[in-house]
């Protein structure tokens, strides 16, 4: 692959974006001077910076160029106004990826549904999302896992506080929890079994009682989400 080095200059799509909110801006500017005075305006242009920055190392790292065509004027819009309250590097990361991937013409990458779900995301459930997907995806190379394994899995790998996230992950519907009646020795005659019986009848015909399993499964958005949060040093524009 040929990487060709590049000073990727964005300011082609944050200008448009900067002069069409000017008004409201100085608007809101005057309201909150006497509350807050320009700290918010100047937070956002060191995340900006920031994010400059990273923009330019993702899209150098894949060896791809930026295509302003292929970026959308509602997502760019839609990144830059959530991209620039975000002021850890993490989640710049991520969504910096997300741009340049975007800009190649990633389909995935330029959905801007994907936008709201990073805004509330945590650098510690980005931390335990590459680590969950990529035991999903690439380790087990399966889109589900027992969800006790998974649990003691994140606690020997990443610690305590990864537990909060993984369940933070299901709420945000990148995982889902899956369950399934055990096929185990307690169910000898489980083929000879009516599918439509109930429950109960279903229990004492098999004098045991019944063991459930529970696996958590990657969803779409989560393979999605993961994919065009990933870096693919192979991809070329």
């Amino acid at each position: 692959m040929h990487v060709v080095a590049m000073s990727i200059d964005l300011t082609p799509i944050v200008k448009p974006l900067n002069d069409a909110v000017e008004p409201i801006t100085n608007t809101l500017s005057d309201a909150w001077s006497a509350v807050i005075g320009d700290r918010i305006a100047a937070w956002r242009l060191k995340n900006a910076a920031n994010l400059q920055v990273k923009v330019n190392e993702e899209l150098a790292s894949m060896g791809l160029t930026l295509n302003n065509a292929k970026i959308p004027e509602r997502y760019a819009f839609a990144w830059f106004d959530e991209a620039t309250k975000q002021d850890e590097p993490e989640i710049q990361e991520l969504f910096a990826r997300l741009l340049a991937k975007a800009a190649a013409g990633n389909e995935a990458a330029a959905d801007r549904r994907n936008l709201e779900i990073l805004t509330r995301m945590t650098p510690m459930d980005a931390r335990v999302m590459n680590w969950v997907f990529h035991e999903l995806t690439i380790s087990l190379r399966a889109p589900y896992a027992s969800e006790y394994e998974l649990w003691g899995r994140i606690r020997d790998n990443i610690g305590e506080g990864g537990t909060l996230s993984f369940e933070h992950l299901l709420t945000l519907g990148l995982l889902e929890r899956s369950y399934a009646v055990a096929r185990d020795n307690n169910f000898p005659h489980w083929e000879t079994v009516d599918p439509e019986m109930k429950l109960e009848r279903l229990v004492g015909y098999v004098n045991e009682s019944l063991t459930v399993d529970c696996d958590v499964v990657a969803t779409e958005r989560g393979l999605a989400l993961f994919a065009a949060c990933s870096p693919n040093e192979g991809e070329q524009s």
